[in-house]
């Protein structure tokens, strides 16, 4: 059932965004009277769609995109897909600018009011994450612990930006493992610059430290089916030891099960002895981990400290346009990291992901679905403005070069950069596809 309702809730989630990026460039092309011949939901085999003053309104085949055939842009995406049409060009080059530009800026405002819409129904998030980032525990042995950080030291600063929430300490940390990160503390009054090199973890390589809020080692949350639920673990059971070891905090409980799982062979599990204060009686249990996405899993997560976020809608845009600036840092983070060689891919998803978190934020309510709509958004609308050809930042990069040298670029050596990207992007998504498939079958 989960599966039937991640492929629906991805090809509802990817036809509404690509639509209305179309739609951006259909309306400008309209707006400047250029001939449109295709508007295809998707790519491929033509399913069902209807004719109107010469455009055809289609959905094709394989649900992936989609794509508008304009005449008179030049060469784009669509001579890829369906190509013999007329490639002469009209319009001035502003022109041409603006209706290329059109479909990623449709995509970045939708974003902004899709968020604004999760705001505005209500956003439920932990308390700590808006919270100053003051350290309640570190984990033994951990990056944060060899740097040299303290309890009750506060985050200023990592690689030299300011933060002022642990929101924006877990998405920075996160997104740079491997990498060396200067971090400024304050402790004590005075001001102390450690360097935190945060270890990969998890499927998709997320950044470690051991630096953390506290969170009581208490269960919240229990995945059905899984082994802490099959072992007999209940919400609301308080963590009391692991393994004979005391435990203070949640993070403590991740590390500990961590530390005994690294100890089994190679897909052969054993039981973990955990410990438990259930209404005053302490339990003993053993559970035995599962193997999955590369991580062992004991399937529960922690008691938080939930708010939620709900405001009136112009409210809800200011903190909308607050969640995308944030955001977009993030994804210029991390194709600075890609184009470096210092990022993962693990860390982009592919369909599989996407289908996954789209069928998760279906289950979950409106508020989850509007908020990964408009995150999904964002990043389409920033894809599309890098200047990669067959892109619409490629198209645009060459018609700013074009206006810059003042004439047009033969079409011979369009058609060759297209092909250029067509390659180049074909490639990174098979190598996307190949390791989001390994990544959610374990390997």
């Amino acid at each position: 059932m989960q599966i039937s309702t991640n492929i629906l809730a991805f090809v509802f989630v990817l036809s509404f965004l690509i639509f209305f990026h179309e739609f951006g460039h259909f309306l400008v092309a309209r707006l400047f009277k250029f001939p449109v011949e295709v508007f295809s939901i998707g790519f491929g085999k033509r399913l069902f769609g209807f004719k109107r003053n010469g455009t055809d309104y289609r959905v094709s085949l394989v649900p992936l995109g989609g794509y508008v055939k304009i005449i008179g842009l030049g060469p784009d995406e669509s001579d890829v897909v369906d190509a013999g049409a007329d490639q002469g060009l009209r319009g001035t080059r502003g022109q041409r600018f603006l209706v290329l530009l059109a479909g990623p800026a449709v995509n970045l405002v939708l974003a902004l009011l899709l968020t604004a819409g999760a705001f505005t129904i209500g956003v439920t998030v932990p308390k700590y994450a808006d919270e100053r980032p003051v350290v309640k525990h570190v984990d033994a042995g951990s990056p944060a612990e060899k740097a040299g950080v303290q309890v009750d030291d506060v985050v200023v600063s990592l690689s030299g930006k300011p933060v002022t929430t642990w929101r924006e300490v877990e998405t920075h940390l996160g997104l740079a493992p491997r990498a060396e990160i200067p971090v400024v503390l304050e402790r004590g009054g005075a001001s102390v610059t450690v360097v935190i090199r945060p270890e990969p973890q998890t499927k998709y390589d997320i950044g470690y430290t051991g630096l953390n809020p506290w969170l009581a080692p208490i269960i919240g949350n229990l995945v059905k089916g899984y082994p802490g639920e099959k072992a007999g673990l209940q919400v609301g059971d308080r963590i009391v030891s692991i393994g004979g070891v005391a435990i203070d905090g949640y993070f403590e409980v991740v590390r500990r099960v961590r530390e005994a799982s690294a100890a089994f062979e190679e897909g052969k599990p054993g039981p973990i002895a955990f410990e438990v204060d259930r209404n005053g009686t302490r339990v003993a249990l053993d559970v035995t981990p599962r193997l999955e996405g590369g991580s062992w899993r004991i399937g529960f997560t922690p008691r938080y400290e939930l708010i939620k976020r709900k405001m009136p809608f112009l409210a809800a845009i200011g903190a909308s346009w607050k969640e995308n600036l944030r955001q977009t840092a993030a994804v210029g983070q991390t194709i600075k990291r890609m184009v470096s060689g210092s990022g993962s891919i693990r860390q982009l998803s592919g369909p599989v992901d996407i289908a996954k978190f789209s069928g998760e934020a279906v289950r979950t309510g409106w508020a989850a679905l509007l908020g990964f709509m408009g995150l999904l958004s964002l990043q389409l609308g920033l894809l599309n403005l890098l200047p990669i050809p067959l892109l619409d930042g490629g198209q645009l990069m060459v018609l700013t070069f074009e206006g810059i040298f003042r004439r047009d670029f033969s079409l011979k050596f369009k058609e060759r950069l297209l092909q250029v990207g067509f390659v180049f992007l074909v490639l990174l998504m098979v190598s996307v596809l190949a390791f989001d498939i390994a990544k959610n079958l374990g390997f």
